[in-house]
């Protein structure tokens, strides 16, 4: 729930309007961030390295409570991602992870949460990942991981060896005796 400490918070743009609507949002003085990927696109006439958005026409942006009209009316903006009425934030937690990856140039791809419902939890035992927890999706020699962004109902999956990841393990909940009466 939002208040007067600004929170991250995830918007959803107007079709390929993430770069306008990040500059606009920058230039009103908000703290944004647009994950951005080189991809390799091909026209009719060439290849042409580009950055595009991580995840299609979403962006985050920091913001308070006050700031919902201004954010929401800003140039490329459709509307701020909400739950039950109250806008999707994001932890800050999920957004260093997100810029961790970003960092790293490693190859990620953004997927429907639903796939990841069925994984385990496992932890990134060694290379520049290490500690970082998501799910497993896939069972093959090098393992999906997925870091699910949540607010978003999206996911981050990349491939990381399955000899890095270690299983997290769940907490183990005490036996309930219930008496009958």
């Amino acid at each position: 729930m939002l208040n007067d400490t600004p929170k991250w918070v995830a918007i959803y743009t107007n079709p390929r309007a993430e770069k306008r609507a990040n500059e606009r949002l920058k230039e009103l003085g908000y703290e944004t961030y647009l994950p951005l990927q080189r991809k390799l696109h091909r026209w009719s006439d060439r290849w042409k390295n580009v950055d595009v958005p991580l995840i299609t026409s979403y962006m985050f942006v920091k913001m308070c409570a006050k700031d919902v009209v201004p954010v929401r009316a800003a140039e490329g903006v459709s509307y701020i991602v909400s739950w039950h009425s109250q806008p999707a934030v994001i932890p800050d937690s999920e957004i260093e992870i997100i810029r961790r990856l970003m960092e790293a140039e490693a190859e990620v791809n953004a997927v429907n949460d639903s796939r990841l419902k069925k994984g385990k939890r496992v932890r990134i035992i060694g290379g520049q990942f290490e500690g970082m927890e998501g799910t497993l999706i896939s069972d093959c020699e090098e393992g999906n991981f997925g870091i699910n962004i949540s607010g978003l109902n999206v996911a981050l999956v990349m491939v990381i060896e399955q000899a890095l990841l270690q299983p997290v393990e769940e907490p183990k909940h005490r036996k309930r005796i219930h008496m009958r009466q």
